[in-house]
């Protein structure tokens, strides 16, 4: 593939899903334990340690997110306002799709 090529067809990142990086993350953590096992100070630790950092940074962030979207009641979402909960505890739907156009 040509450069014009990759700058013309361009797909944007799919974000990994939390099962993804924890398995990700066991990987590195054994790839780091067999790197270590064999040679302490390699050149390839010190930035396996570092990416083992990131992808522990993201779990717990994709963690966050997770709580905060399941959270009932979120702050954005206060009484009366759109795509909160109602007095019997159910989901409305409000602010989550279009109103409905009369004709």
């Amino acid at each position: 593939m040509s450069k014009y090529e990759e700058r013309a067809f361009r797909v944007a990142k799919k974000k990994p899903n939390l099962a993804e990086l924890k398995s990700q993350l066991a990987r590195l953590k054994h790839d780091l334990e067999q790197f270590t096992a064999q040679k302490p100070g390699g050149a390839v630790v010190a930035p396996l340690k570092a990416r083992i950092k990131a992808i522990e940074a993201e779990i717990a962030e994709a963690e966050a997110e997770r709580k905060r979207e399941t959270a009932p009641g979120g702050d954005e979402d206060g009484p009366g306002g759109s795509g909160g909960y109602d007095r019997s505890g159910a989901r409305t739907t409000v602010g989550r799709f279009p109103p409905r156009v009369r004709r």
